[in-house]
């Protein structure tokens, strides 16, 4: 996207040129004045006796004309450095604020000009400095939170396993006989106790993808195989509904990967089709290269997502059965943990849905493997982290009227992807957008919901037609 006029940077890249401009025209015009004035009486007399001062006439113009040409130079150079006394700071501010901006709180000015200037530099640094204070304390705050979740877990799954065992004893009738309502409330017990073991190893492996100890086992990997292998497993519980799987995986490369974690992510997504599916339906399965990095898609005709629960679909606990019973079940942390496995390999996880038509959940792994693994935020709500990116992209495009705007539209509720896209249209049809920027805002808005940038949409139909193999499972 082309970067929009930038006001401060424009009016500051040239401040100092029109200082310079100033000093060299008020140094050059009242010099040049005196002297002409003074030129002029002496050339009138000189012209008045030219039969005796040709020669002085001829010295007094190259004299005049070299007097003014070393006041201009000169004006020009005090100048320059007189207005680079009030410009360079005011630039030196912006560039810092403008790294202050991007989350550097290390950065500082050192401006002392002994006048206004030097004094908002103190309140800047002061500013920065507190930022970085409060910076500081949330990384601290952050690391103890990991530590708290991961030893809670631990600590949490230590009696879990002899409660289980013991329990499993008493359902098998090691201890002595039962009678049915006994048999039902230790079957109640154990299936909850399951699910909390469940909930706690969801929360382990939150705790290491937030303190970047996820474990990933690189090697080299077709994953052709993968998918069919996890298909495979996924098919028992695909006819317990009558539901088909069907797979269409393109040419793929062998590359580095930890299968175990594609395959972990790919069932994950298998099960929640499966689960919000009708009977007797169909999910696809697709998988191909495109350009660096590896496409899967899981493909539903469930009851599909409104916009405000695509946002949130990836936020822990999230269940989008609102019933108490929770029909659908699960711990809501499964979706949590793929967008960990997937962003922790620098790739991509998003979601494309209608209600009333079904899910497309899409995730990307990069061909080039990711060994040194970061620290992703999970237990946050991306609601307003997707708010934050629309804001800051109105801004970019719309400048000041951008948070105009932003303000306008969310207290319309209307900061939804199909609505912003109808907003950019609007723009551009009453002229405030060329047709460019109207395409480029629409990209990026897309990009902000999880979409992948797609330059030939109108060419996926014949992707899907060039003759791929169709495997029914």
């Amino acid at each position: 996207m082309k970067e929009p006029l930038d006001l401060k940077n424009y009016i500051m890249g040239r401040i100092h040129i029109k200082l310079t401009l100033l000093f060299f025209i008020v140094g050059l015009v009242a010099p040049g004045i005196g002297i002409g004035y003074f030129y002029l009486i002496a050339n009138s007399f000189l012209t008045e006796n030219s039969e005796f001062f040709s020669q002085q006439q001829m010295l007094l113009d190259a004299a005049a004309l070299l007097i003014i040409v070393l006041i201009a130079v000169n004006t020009t150079i005090i100048g320059f450095f007189i207005s680079r006394s009030f410009s360079k700071p005011i630039r030196d501010m912006y560039i810092a604020a403008q790294e202050l901006e991007k989350g550097n709180f290390k950065v500082r000015t050192t401006i002392k000009t002994n006048d206004e200037l030097a004094q908002l530099s103190d309140a800047f640094n002061r500013s920065a400095l507190a930022l970085s204070k409060m910076e500081d304390e949330r990384i601290t705050l952050d690391k103890s939170k990991s530590e708290f979740l991961s030893i809670t877990s631990h600590e949490l799954r230590t009696p879990i396993t002899p409660l289980k065992a013991q329990l499993q004893m008493l359902q098998q009738e090691y201890f002595g006989k039962l009678t049915e309502k006994q048999k039902e409330s230790i079957t109640i017990i154990l299936r909850n106790a399951e699910r909390l073991n469940k909930i706690i190893e969801d929360f382990l492996e939150i705790s290491r993808i937030e303190a970047a100890r996820l474990k990933f086992a690189f090697r080299k990997t077709d994953l052709h195989e993968t998918v069919k292998e996890t298909i495979e497993f996924m098919t028992g519980f695909a006819k317990e509904k009558n539901i088909s799987l069907e797979t269409r995986i393109s040419e793929l490369p062998i590359i580095e990967i930890d299968p175990d974690r594609i395959s972990q992510v790919l069932r994950n997504l298998v099960h929640n089709a499966i689960k919000f599916s009708p009977s007797g339906s169909t999910i696809e399965i697709n998988a191909e290269k495109q350009k660096d990095f590896i496409r899967f898609s899981v493909k539903d005709q469930g009851i599909g997502l409104n916009t405000e629960e695509q946002i949130r679909v990836f936020e822990p606990f999230y269940q989008v059965e609102p019933s108490i019973n929770r029909n659908y079940g699960g711990t809501g942390l499964g979706l949590t943990i793929c967008r960990g496995i997937i962003e922790a390999q620098k790739g991509k996880i998003w979601i494309e849905s209608k209600p009333g038509f079904g899910c497309t959940f899409y995730f990307t792994v990069p061909i080039i493997p990711v060994h040194d693994i970061e620290p992703i935020k999970v237990l946050f709500s991306q609601k307003g982290e997707i708010e934050n990116k629309i804001r800051k992209e109105l801004i970019d495009t719309l400048g000041p009227m951008g948070e105009i705007e932003f303000n306008e539209l969310k207290n319309k509720h209307a900061l939804n992807k199909e609505d912003l896209i109808e907003y950019a249209v609007f723009l551009e049809n009453q002229s405030i957008l060329r047709h460019a920027h109207a395409d480029d805002l629409k990209t990026n808005i897309g990009k902000i919901f999880g979409e992948e940038e797609r330059k030939e949409e109108n060419k996926q139909t014949d992707k899907e037609i060039r003759g791929e193999p169709k495997v029914k499972k």
